[in-house]
């Protein structure tokens, strides 16, 4: 079962929602005229499908307006063209939003065929859906004096909806207007209704006229639908009498070959008179015939102002500096605060002369307990006193070799294993005042214990961070031009000390070295300047030009307590002739390669040239000398 609704152009789509609301029908036709309002935007679209959807209804928008269709299908409603093979069952007629009424006889099988009459009736015009000839209405009359039984409920309204514009879009086909069926009936109305003396009105006029003769109820509406109609029938006319759009004239195949084959050499043209004109240029490097000259002089400087050519001013710079840092001590272990340590004295009864023991040196207690030296000692030899042989002695600190509460010894007598089997075995000894203390049997970590590798490399360390301080201290009162020698500098240790000594049990300790130093500083440029001096006297090259490259010092004597220095110098003197290199460019332009060679042989101030090309592929020097430079590489070899 399904409703077909005629909508006007008009319409707005609350009318077109609620005539959807008050169908009973599952399925409901609209047919929509080109550019109805409600159509316009995809909004009202969406609502329609949406109130649709609510009520669980079909709706099928029957329109030709392109821009319409697209935004219905694009909001899931259903779009088709025409009403052709469509069931005339359950059909509402009518245009008005409250729908038509009918009162039907109560014999069933005269009913059956009057619907049956007044459906093929419809499905004849609705045939003609898309053409000028749908609003020829004239079937309608006839059913109604074929169906006198049929009773109006309520005024009727006459359906505002613009078929001109449904078949304006059947124009767009590639038939032309003269081949459209649908335009071939339109003579035959106008002979059939349209009296002689309206003959010279235009076709929208025409189209009027025949449709308020064939619906005399046409009157009855208000002026404003009039007018609606009156416009629907002008527009469909224009629409109709536009001359086709004639399409722009394509150039023809052979006529864009000519034309872009014309273009092509044109731009070939331009790209090679660009590269003629533009692209080419050349670099010429010229590595000149460079001498080097040795200059050897003796200088003396002194912080009076000297006279003498050979003889520069100096001056000294005098600073105390000193530094301090911190250490940690080496050798540290999981027992290492657990050795029993002290110290006793070494004694040497085998003669006068002096005896080294290195550090780690073995003592051996009397009841066989090994002890070690800390450090290096030097046991003196014997001495005479009152006329009696004295051994020599020395105090040391020892350590114990393993850890352990049993090295907490007494005072005792000791031994050294090395010289065992030899005669200083006796002779050499060593006696402990006091007991030896520290010593645990229990593990755990302690205390390091400082040695005398720890106290040298702390020592060696810090006196040369305060060299560095010095030299750095030296360099930030140097002025402008004015150099520093190490050979120029004393620096005097004034401090080196610690605050630990060996053995003692600390993780970290600070060294603190302390110097004096006196720099004698002197001006560079009062160095060359005496080197030029040494030049002028010697026979150069004419038309050259000569620079100090490199100087060296050689013997460097300071006396530092007059201020004095006596300094040999060696120097290294570049030699590089002037050459013209405008007068070169003018000979070598438009010159090849080998040409170029030539007239670079004739000058002997040239050692060597290399010419690069741009482009790589050209081998002549360009005519034009803006495009040609040439660079002189001292440097080169």
């Amino acid at each position: 079962m399904h409703q077909t609704f005629y909508i006007d152009i008009n319409e707005e789509i609350s009318s077109v929602i609620d005539r959807l609301n008050k169908s009973m029908a599952k399925d409901n036709y609209f047919v929509v005229p080109q550019r109805a309002i409600f159509m316009q935007s995809v909004v009202n679209l969406k609502l329609l499908k949406r109130e649709a959807d609510k009520s669980g209804k079909h709706v099928i928008l029957v329109t030709q307006d392109e821009a319409g269709t697209s935004m219905a299908q694009r909001s899931g409603i259903t779009v088709r063209f025409t009403l052709e093979g469509l069931e005339p069952v359950s059909d509402v007629y009518s245009g008005d939003a409250e729908g038509d009424d009918y009162e039907y006889d109560e014999s069933v099988s005269a009913k059956n065929k009057m619907d049956a009459k007044i459906s093929q009736d419809k499905q004849a015009r609705l045939n003609n859906i898309g053409s000028n000839s749908f609003y020829d209405v004239s079937l309608e009359p006839q059913i109604k004096e074929k169906n006198p039984r049929v009773v109006k409920s309520a005024p009727r309204k006459i359906p505002i909806n613009s078929t001109n514009f449904i078949s304006n879009s059947r124009k767009n086909t590639k038939k032309t207007e003269t081949s459209s069926p649908l335009r071939q009936e339109m003579p035959l109305a106008y002979k059939k209704f349209q009296p002689q003396s309206v003959a010279r009105k235009s076709p929208a006029e025409i189209n009027y006229d025949i449709f308020r003769r064939k619906n005399p109820e046409i009157g009855k509406i208000d002026s404003r639908k009039e007018k609606t109609l009156e416009r629907m029938f002008s527009s469909s006319s224009r629409e109709q009498n536009k001359p086709p759009v004639q399409p722009a004239k394509k150039l023809g195949g052979k006529s864009k070959k000519i034309f872009f084959g014309f273009m092509l050499l044109c731009l070939l043209v331009l790209l090679g008179v660009a590269a003629y004109l533009l692209v080419p240029s050349a670099k010429i490097i010229i590595i000149p015939n460079i001498s080097k000259s040795k200059i050897d002089t003796n200088i003396h400087g002194s912080s009076s102002v000297q006279t003498d050519a050979a003889s520069i001013q100096i001056r000294a710079i005098d600073q105390v500096q000193d530094i301090t840092l911190p250490y940690d001590v080496t050798g540290k272990s999981t027992a290492s605060g657990k050795k029993a340590h002290g110290s006793v004295v070494i004694y040497n009864e085998y003669s006068s002369s002096s005896q080294a023991l290195v550090a780690t040196t073995r003592l051996e207690s009397s009841d066989g307990k090994i002890f070690r030296l800390v450090k290096n000692t030097v046991v003196p030899g014997t001495i005479t006193v009152g006329g009696s042989l004295q051994p020599g002695a020395i105090e040391a600190e020892i350590i114990a070799d393993q850890a352990g509460d049993e090295y907490n010894i007494d005072s005792t007598r000791f031994t050294i294993p090395g010289f065992s089997g030899g005669q200083k075995f006796d002779k050499f000894y060593a006696k402990s005042s006091a007991s030896m203390t520290g010593g645990s049997s229990d593990g755990g970590s302690g205390p390091a214990i400082v040695s005398q590798q720890d106290i040298d490399s702390a020592k060696a360390k810090t006196e040369a961070a305060l060299k560095d301080k010095i030299n750095s201290v030296i360099s930030s009162e140097l002025q402008a031009g004015e150099i520093a020698l190490p050979q120029a500098e004393k620096i005097t240790i004034t401090k080196s000390s610690s605050a630990v000594k060996i053995g003692d049990m600390v993780s970290s300790f600070n060294y603190t070295a302390q110097a004096s130093v006196r720099a004698l500083v002197f001006s560079e440029n009062d160095i060359k300047k005496i080197m030029q001096q040494s030049l002028a006297g010697q026979q150069q090259p004419q038309d050259s030009s000569e620079e100090i490259s490199k100087i060296e010092y050689g013997n460097i004597e300071g006396d530092f307590d007059n201020t004095a220095i006596n300094l040999k110098v060696l120097g290294e003197v570049k030699i590089t002739p002037n050459i013209n290199t405008e007068q070169i460019k003018k000979e070598v332009l438009g010159k090849n390669a080998d040409q170029l060679g030539d007239i670079l042989k004739k000058y002997s101030a040239i050692k060597n040239a290399n010419v690069e090309f741009q482009p790589s592929f050209i081998s002549r020097i360009p005519q034009y000398s803006q495009r040609v430079d040439i660079e002189i590489d001292t440097n080169g070899q």
